[in-house]
């Protein structure tokens, strides 16, 4: 189509001019060819009226949020107030619409379909048993996780029901295909979409964050352990003990061809950040529509919450992608009568387990999930139940290493989960039900308030999501409300109670509550909380562009950039700027004292270098790192000082300028040392250098 059909024929056309023919002339391929089959537009319904006290509302929203910035140092009583009064007012101003019933179909009794077999399913038990049985060490062995990977194999095969000629038509297949390349405006924005999730991921991975600490350190060695052969099946000393995290970034390092960095382990993060994207537009889609979806991945591509956590690199990263993905198979197993689906994310669940103890919630998050289904149909409790049974037997059989694993040495797993929710390592701080519903209502706060999570893998004082995302997320909350009224659609009311639930694993730590609520151990809500924003998204612009697109098409063009960009550039701030400056500040700075030793070595001579032991200092391991020598061990006791004197070489010491005892025994075995003071970038991380024999 030629787009300067609608422009006057008479008049030359500049390039704008020509891009906005191009795009308007899109959309109306657009609308023509409407949505591939199988796609429930939300909302597929007539939009009355938009009322005034619509647009009071979310002016009253915004100023509740702005305020909650504001007053940080106290409970904010001027935030909830105003806030209350904006949903108030968007309760009553949201337009209704007429729902389009799906017809007699949406009353027949439905079941998530599966096919047993028996034989195999005596098989699947049996080669169950021996994998367990294989792992008698805490070890990955090559026959062992062939044993796993066959058991999985044959779990899936017993249950995997049998092809549905209408679901595996090919014709339908290419025919959706042939709705997206037609649909090309919602192509180029997809490809924005990846563009950014890609460069928000990518960008600056060596530099942000500025320092290696102690648990990084830990994930180093884990990872570099396993390139040695050490095949651990729970990683006792690191913050996170399951073992998927090291394998994955293993995995990608050796793809990589480079040698193992810091980078590369963040760059493993980053790749399952973008899957994570992925499922995201995948259950959107599912719950409403493609639109939904393509907003809600937008928003998980930028968001400093998910980037956080995959930057840290301290064990967190896998969770989203396999939760998101895990809830995505069951919601569109379910929705579609597809048991492959459901299988698949009970096999996601099982791997969920082996990268992190978060996924201990799940189990109540499927029958959040199913109950919300099964509201409305005629369900048998034997149905309910067979769901149950089979997503679980898939999920242990999933997560049978771990589970043998935590069998053999149950403290390395047991003891995180037992120091937070019990009285393992310090009392209670009052009963543990109160602060259990104090805990809760905190968290339920973690999006548009604060979190109380560390400078490691947050950005302390402040909420999970950026500021707009946090407003859309309010109006979100009243949009599904309203919508799940209207239609009684049980994926609207399943993703708002999501969103509580995911929170649990943050609210349950009862014997220290300060550390609630956690980004970190809430990282799963960050699935409801990204999808209910995109509702609230999609919805106001919906409200606004048919006024606007009567004006001028550039005037819904700037409607929509006004809406999104500031995501995008406030988020670009939270993780480049805020994150990256927040942790220099609060990290001891490893890689100055890795560039010191550098420069110290390419002087041309020989020489060796040291650091002195101090308690609470920078880990001499992170500084071995950061100059890419993780080898050398540059740890050196002060009882040691005086050994040195065997190796007449130059040397390098450094250490911590409050070590007055140290310094003193350096001038007393080495009178001829120089010492002086290294000007670090933060006045308050300057460090000693005594240097003998150059």
């Amino acid at each position: 189509m030629d787009p300067t059909e609608s422009m006057p024929e008479d008049d030359d056309l500049t390039v704008l001019e020509y891009v906005k023919g191009w795009i308007h002339n899109q959309l109306k391929l657009s609308e023509k060819h409407g949505v591939e089959p199988n796609e429930k537009e939300f909302p597929s319904t007539k939009v009355a009226s938009v009322k005034q006290i619509l647009w009071i509302g979310l002016i009253l929203t915004v100023i509740g949020q702005i305020l909650f910035g504001i007053e940080k140092s106290s409970f904010p009583v001027a935030g909830i107030l105003a806030i209350m009064a904006g949903i108030s007012c968007l309760w009553f101003g949201i337009p209704r619409r007429e729902v389009i019933a799906e017809g007699p179909e949406a009353d027949k009794p439905r079941g998530c379909r599966f096919q047993v077999k028996p034989i195999w399913l005596l098989a699947t038990l049996a080669m169950s048993v021996v994998c367990f049985l294989l792992f008698t060490e805490n070890r990955f062995g090559w026959l062992q996780t062939l044993s796993w990977l066959t058991a999985i194999a044959c779990g899936v095969y017993t249950f995997w029901p049998t092809r549905d000629p209408e679901q595996n038509d090919p014709k339908r297949s290419w025919k959706f295909w042939q709705n997206w390349q037609k649909d090309r405006v919602f192509l180029i924005l997809a490809l924005i979409v990846a563009v950014l999730s890609l460069i928000f991921r990518l960008k600056e991975l060596a530099g942000v964050p500025p320092e290696v600490i102690s648990a990084q350190v830990e994930t180093y060695y884990s990872v570099s352990e396993i390139q040695q052969g050490g095949n651990f099946l729970l990683f006792s000393r690191n913050t996170v003990p399951e073992p998927l995290n090291y394998y994955w970034a293993n995995l990608v390092s050796l793809f990589s061809g480079r040698v193992l960095t810091m980078e590369t382990i963040r760059l493993a993060y980053a790749l399952t950040g973008l899957v994570g994207v992925g499922f995201v537009f995948g259950l959107g889609k599912q719950i409403a529509n493609r639109w939904v979806g393509l907003v809600a991945a937008g928003l998980a591509g930028v968001s400093f919450w998910l980037i956080l956590q995959e930057r840290a690199a301290i064990g967190g990263a896998l969770v989203f992608p396999l939760m998101t993905g895990a809830i995505y198979g069951l919601v569109k197993g379910l929705d579609e009568q597809d048991g492959r689906y459901f299988l698949l994310s009970a096999v996601a669940v099982g791997f969920g387990l082996m990268s992190n103890k978060i996924f201990l919630i799940f189990p109540v998050v499927a029958i959040v999930v199913i109950l919300c289904w099964k509201k409305g149909k005629s369900i048998k409790l034997s149905q309910f139940v067979g769901l149950l049974g089979i997503g679980l037997l898939m999920s242990v059989i999933a997560a049978i290493p771990l589970l043998r694993a935590v069998s053999l040495e149950p403290t390395s797993y047991l003891v995180p989960i037992l120091a937070r929710i019990g009285e393992f390592e310090v009392a209670y701080q009052g009963n543990p039900v109160m602060i259990f519903l104090g805990n809760f209502v905190k968290a339920l706060g973690i999006a548009n308030w604060s979190n109380q999570g560390s400078w490691v893998d947050s950005i302390d004082n402040r909420g999970a999501v950026d500021g707009l995302t946090a407003v859309f997320f309010l109006v979100g909350i009243v949009i599904l409300l309203r919508r799940y009224q209207e239609s009684k659609d049980w994926k609207l009311l399943m993703i708002l109670l999501l969103y509580p639930i995911l929170l649990l694993p943050s609210a349950l730590s009862l014997a220290f509550p300060s550390e609630n609520p956690s980004m970190t151990r809430g990282v799963g809500a960050a699935i409801p909380v990204l999808l209910i924003a995109a509702f609230g998204i999609v919805e106001i612009f919906n409200i606004i562009r048919e006024p606007l697109r009567q004006r001028s098409l550039a005037a819904v063009i700037i409607a929509g950039v006004l809406m999104l960009a500031p995501i995008v550039v406030n988020n670009n701030n939270l993780v480049f700027q805020q994150y990256a400056y927040q942790y220099q500040r609060s990290a001891w700075n490893a890689s100055e004292m890795a560039q010191t030793i550098q420069r110290f070595y390419s002087s041309g001579k020989e020489g060796l270098s040291y650091l002195i032991s101090y308690p609470y200092w920078v880990d001499s391991r992170a500084v071995a790192i950061s100059m890419g020598r993780p080898e050398t061990n540059l740890s050196l006791p002060a009882t040691e000082i005086i050994n040195t004197q065997n190796v007449v070489l130059p040397k390098l010491f450094i250490l911590n300028p409050m070590d007055k005892d140290s310094i003193a025994e350096l001038q007393t075995v080495y009178p001829e040392g120089v010492i002086s003071t290294y000007q670090s970038v933060n006045s308050d991380k300057n460090f000693i250098l005594f240097i003998v024999g150059q």
